[in-house]
């Protein structure tokens, strides 16, 4: 079973991934904001990353950076999940070795873990 987490202080995005994932297939866990995806990490070893850029305490690109040094770049696969869409924080995120970047405003559940499928496949 492929093992996803969450790291995003939308609650209700994370709650909502993890009612649409095939529960057959996928264990998810979450996280609040860099500090505790870090924890997570480091206890449940995901297979992939769900990562917001802007939360509170410790954003995503910090949070990049510090598993990067911690595991090394590409151990993980990491999809950024945001509504900030700038030219730099995509090419910054490229840059840590994210595996994909799309916009959660335009992106159904559905659609999420389509992508999700898509990255195992």
């Amino acid at each position: 079973m492929k093992k996803v987490l969450v790291i995003d202080d939308d609650t209700t995005f994370s709650t909502g991934i993890k009612a649409t994932l095939d529960p057959k297939r996928y264990t998810v866990t979450s996280a609040e904001n860099g500090e505790e995806g870090l924890k997570e990490v480091e206890k449940s070893k995901p297979d992939l990353i769900l990562l917001d850029v802007m939360m509170p305490k410790m954003g995503g690109m910090e949070f990049l950076t510090q598993m990067n040094q911690k595991y090394g770049q590409g151990k993980t696969a990491v999809l950024i999940t945001s509504n900030v869409s700038t030219i730099d924080k995509i090419s910054e995120g490229v840059s840590l070795g994210i595996r994909g970047y799309f916009i959660k405003s335009n992106e159904s559940l559905r659609g999420i873990a389509g992508i999700i499928d898509g990255v195992f496949k």
